[in-house]
């Protein structure tokens, strides 16, 4: 999170038609192009967020939004930045609206408490290991999240609720799975 302005990723107004999506260079010239219909053959210096071509997972850090380009980070161990073009294939979102994007989230239990409300009382009762837990809202360092007693909870199962730090010092402290 730390001197970025949020992640990228695909757009939900994806056109399936254009599955390429291009890294550039900053003179212009393409550095990469990733196509998302054909088999992955990896990039050695290529390690971003997120990215799975088969499921359309493609989620990258955002240092900077110009007037035609993201600024992105390519490779979160150097911190090697190439820039993508900013289209209708493309989105930016906010770190909290990436965060509550995710099909759920975990956390180390044995360091993170679950509070009945924010810098309220924790819950009497944690939930059991091995839940899924869904982000639902996010205030500042906070997140609300849910939990049920069967698999994922749904619209119609009896749901629980409780508040977790989500972040410390500009740093994601919770795990975020992309898929089920």
């Amino acid at each position: 999170m730390t001197n970025s302005i949020g992640v990228v990723t695909i757009s939900d107004d994806f056109d399936n038609s254009d599955h390429i999506i291009e890294l550039l260079n900053d003179d212009g010239s393409v550095w990469n192009s990733i196509n998302l219909y054909d088999d992955w053959k990896p990039i050695e210096v290529f390690i971003i967020i997120g990215f799975h071509p088969d499921y359309f997972l493609f989620e990258i850090k955002c240092k900077s939004k110009l007037d035609k380009y993201y600024q992105v980070v390519v490779n979160e161990e150097t911190g090697l930045t190439k820039r993508l073009l900013i289209s209708s294939k493309l989105k930016l979102q906010t770190w909290e609206e990436y965060v509550l994007d995710v099909f759920s989230i975990g956390f180390d239990s044995s360091k993170t408490s679950i509070f009945e409300e924010i810098e309220g009382e924790i819950l009497p009762q944690q939930p059991p290991k091995n839940q899924t837990f869904v982000p639902k809202e996010i205030k500042g360092e906070w997140m609300r999240i849910i939990w049920t007693d069967s698999n994922y909870p749904t619209d119609d199962s009896i749901n629980y609720s409780g508040w977790i730090k989500w972040k410390e010092e500009n740093k994601i402290s919770i795990w975020l799975y992309h898929m089920a």
